[in-house]
């Protein structure tokens, strides 16, 4: 910068000097952004559709729907499905992205295909015949399973919450025998990413200003006031039991068929598991760039956003989701454990499987 010396006048910076100071600065701080939203998360994205494709979906739907069970009618809700549609022949060339809907049409069930617009209470037809209501005539359906995330770019879709709510399913639930139930419920939780970096004087205090929504509490709700039993069947994050525990709190445990016994137990498991994601990748964050003191011009629309999927098992029976390791054993070939006045001495699990004699068959882990 030149200056111009004129007598009594003292030295001073060029406006386009301190412009191009602010200029630098606000680039700094936008280039700290955009390093910061592009930073890998601790968890991959998921979604509804890695469950219905996940490995204890293919499981159940081989275990419920092998033809050693008799031949049944099986319903499949999803957003993919236009219009309702039964499918009586197992030779249907029909391709489904529900794997349930796969293997009932293999295995020869009737498998009713309805879209999530379907009021259960008032009953459907196939469109591609000219028959009347018939959901009243069904009598029997091994499963009921209910899908909201749809594989087609832009569908229509209603929530869980919509499809289960009172006026469009108690009729049918208090109408039709349904040995199993399985349908999704989710929470979103979402921050704005400044508020993660004030100052805390707790690390739990970094996402107080979280905001969590949760969808699937009116069809637990329904399902319960119907005497349905729920229980966990798949997860899109799992933790152990240390991860669920402050110091000496015992905290909740969510394993492999938990048991759902209100609204508020759906809700805090809900709650909890998004609020535990959410502060791991607040923590990944945080740990990425306060030590590096960036300084970071954050926009309005800068949102943290993480969500928590899971499938939930409904029954009137005494059936687990997820059956005991034991039921996949062939206990025949195993020893007793040893045993000194009826102590056990070695592991023994329970088990489920009739041919076991008594309840003292060791099974390696």
């Amino acid at each position: 910068v030149d200056f111009h010396e004129k007598p009594n006048a003292e030295p001073f910076l060029d406006v386009n000097s301190m412009n191009i100071e602010a200029m630098f600065l606000r680039k700094t701080r936008d280039m700290n952004r955009r390093k910061l939203l592009g930073a890998p998360r601790v968890f991959a994205p998921v979604d509804e559709q890695w469950l219905h494709n996940g490995r204890v979906v293919r499981e159940l739907s081989h275990r419920v729907l092998s033809r050693n069970i008799a031949q049944s009618n099986v319903v499949i809700m999803s957003p993919d499905f236009e219009t309702a549609h039964i499918v009586a022949d197992r030779h249907s060339t029909d391709l489904h992205n529900i794997y349930p809907a796969k293997i009932a049409i293999e295995q020869g069930h009737t498998t009713h295909l309805l879209p999530t617009s379907t009021n259960f209470s008032a009953g459907w037809s196939d469109d591609s015949k000219d028959d009347e209501s018939i959901s009243a005539s069904i009598g029997w359906v091994l499963l009921a399973y209910f899908a909201t995330f749809s594989t087609i770019p832009e569908p229509f879709s209603n929530s869980v919450d919509y499809i289960f709510a009172p006026s469009r399913m108690h009729v049918w639930l208090n109408q039709t025998t349904i040995t199993y139930i399985v349908f999704p419920v989710k929470a979103k939780a979402t921050i704005h990413l400044s508020s993660i970096f004030e100052n805390h004087e707790n690390a739990s205090d970094m996402i107080s200003k979280k905001q969590i929504d949760i969808t699937g509490l009116t069809a637990t709700e329904t399902l319960l006031n119907s005497k349905y039993k729920l229980q966990l069947l798949a997860s899109s994050h799992y933790f152990d039991r240390d991860d669920d525990r402050g110091g000496d709190e015992e905290g909740y445990y969510y394993g492999p068929n938990a048991l759902f016994k209100s609204v508020n137990e759906v809700h805090r498991f809900l709650y909890e598991r998004a609020s535990h994601i959410l502060q791991i990748e607040a923590d990944n964050i945080v740990d990425r760039f306060l030590p590096n003191d960036e300084d970071i011009r954050f926009e309005e629309d800068d949102i943290l956003e993480v969500n928590f999927h899971s499938l939930l098992f409904a029954t009137q029976g005494l059936d687990l989701a997820i059956p005991s390791r034991s039921s996949y054993v062939d206990v025949g070939k195993h020893k007793r454990c040893n045993s000194d006045n009826g102590v056990r001495l070695k592991r023994c699990d329970p088990k489920l499987d009739p041919r076991a004699l008594g309840d003292d068959i060791k099974m390696e882990c």
